[in-house]
């Protein structure tokens, strides 16, 4: 009995850890993109405050990130597929630019998602803000309405038309892998095995 649980285990265990797979765990993309810098691994993850998925997956890729190899560039970008959503790609822009990504990323997610607050309109985002605590109003609003920003939306639009982006997440490695739907434990897992294998096809030290 006790040998039979212990196999049982190990195989479940080996199930759990399985390598990931080209075509069923990741795909190749149609149209191969550039990286920033060939040498590092470029992670993207496509996302969007308005994706449940991308909520329940962002604790766990925030938490990756900052255990990430050096040689990892990751970042992410905030999908446009319509006018609606450059809201909300003009709201990313801005908590990049002003430094407030960190403080409010969560509360973002958790606004759109929980509370169905619509943070893609500039006066309920100045309302929202306002109950922010320690965020300059002022200057965040300044930056959001900036020429600086307007291009940052144009191209976020035109990163997920390049990227052929049709769903969220969506995370790209060395614009050639993009990794298949499961769950976050799971997609991170799939994501270590592609950075591990794009690193030794690029021969990143």
């Amino acid at each position: 009995m006790k040998k039979w649980l212990l196999m049982t285990l190990l195989l479940v265990s080996g199930f759990a850890n399985a390598a990931s797979e080209l075509g069923k765990d990741y795909v190749l993309m149609a149209k191969p993109q550039p990286v920033a810098n060939p040498k590092k691994v470029e992670v993207i993850e496509f996302f969007s405050y308005t994706c449940i998925h991308c909520f329940h997956l962002d604790p766990l890729i925030t938490a990756w990130e900052k255990k990430k190899p050096a040689y990892v560039d990751f970042r992410r970008e905030q999908i446009v597929w319509q006018k609606p959503m450059e809201g909300f790609a003009r709201l990313f822009a801005t908590l990049n630019v002003t430094g407030y990504m960190e403080k409010l990323n969560a509360p973002v997610f958790d606004a759109v998602m929980q509370q169905k607050i619509n943070l893609a309109d500039p006066s309920v985002l100045n309302d929202w803000l306002k109950k922010q605590p320690g965020v300059n109003l002022a200057k965040f609003m300044q930056t959001y309405n900036s020429f600086g920003i307007n291009s940052q939306v144009a191209r976020a639009s035109q990163i997920t038309r390049a990227y052929n982006i049709e769903g969220t997440p969506t995370i790209v490695v060395n614009g050639r892998y993009a990794l298949s739907p499961a769950a976050p434990e799971r997609l991170i897992e799939v994501l270590n095995d592609v950075i591990a294998k794009a690193k030794a096809e690029s021969n990143i030290k």
